[in-house]
């Protein structure tokens, strides 16, 4: 598994450190700050003693893809960051992310009924539309660093096809990202999968594997008659997240 931890230096520039926890390799590198939105980034770190008021604004506007926490709150320095090896690293990275899970959790229950309403009504507006809004509230509710969201679609026949009398047929479509979702049709890979886990859509929510060490959750889900598979990579899978994707699939499906 491998995260990657920012440093901002200055109101430009982020000092980007990539961990690799399988070997303990950790690879830094000095970047823009406004590069950051082109990154893949799982926490960034800042020092309140900084003057950063220029680069508040993109920081709070990161916050909302992943942690952005000060050192002082992990208590940490700069001196003292740049000493940590690739385990401590990640107990730091740990530490912010369960926080920042906690507060998007708490947020997600505050607002489950009308979050629930809008994602049923984009389900029958726009289909695509509902998969991103979707796929990006299980990402801030599990921080996953991977995500991929396999679904039932409907491949709508050309013009031509059209012509001779074709229909939509059904087909599998994924979604995944970074930062934001893209969608994407479904191989053969998607097909497979579908098929490997299809004796566990039986139910509106079945958690069918989680995997402690190497961060991987498996979730076989439907709604309506449309199964849905969630394979994720998660820091942490506990009760209260759980109980909150059962009671959002619950909900969808009342």
């Amino acid at each position: 598994m491998i995260i990657k931890v920012a440093l901002v230096i200055s109101t430009n520039q982020i000092e980007l450190k990539e961990i690799n926890l399988d070997n303990d390799e950790i690879i830094s590198k000095r970047l823009d700050l406004i590069g950051m939105e082109d990154q893949q980034i799982n926490l960034v770190l800042f020092d309140e003693s900084d003057e950063l008021d220029s680069a508040l604004g993109l920081l709070k506007k990161e916050n909302k893809f992943y942690p952005v926490t000060s050192l002082q709150a992990l208590n940490l320095s700069k001196d003292s960051f740049t000493q940590l090896n690739a385990t401590e690293i990640n107990t730091t990275f740990q530490t912010a992310t369960q926080r920042w899970i906690l507060n998007n959790n708490i947020n997600t229950i505050e607002n489950l009924y009308p979050t629930i309403n809008r994602l049923k009504d984009l389900w029958i507006k726009d289909r695509n539309s509902f998969f991103e809004d979707f796929w990006f509230l299980i990402k801030t509710n599990l921080a996953s660093t991977e995500l991929n969201i396999i679904f039932h679609d409907l491949k709508e026949p050309t013009e031509k096809q059209v012509e001779k009398g074709d229909k939509p047929k059904l087909c599998y479509s994924y979604v995944q990202g970074t930062r934001i979702a893209n969608l994407f049709e479904g191989k053969d890979k998607e097909s497979m999968l579908m098929q490997e886990y299809a004796s566990e859509f039986n139910d509106i929510f079945n958690i069918t594997e989680y995997n402690t060490e190497r961060g991987q959750l498996i979730i076989c889900a439907k709604y309506e008659l449309s199964p849905i598979l969630v394979l994720a990579k998660a820091p942490s899978f506990n009760q209260l997240q759980k109980s909150l994707l059962k009671s959002l699939f619950l909900g969808l499906n009342s």
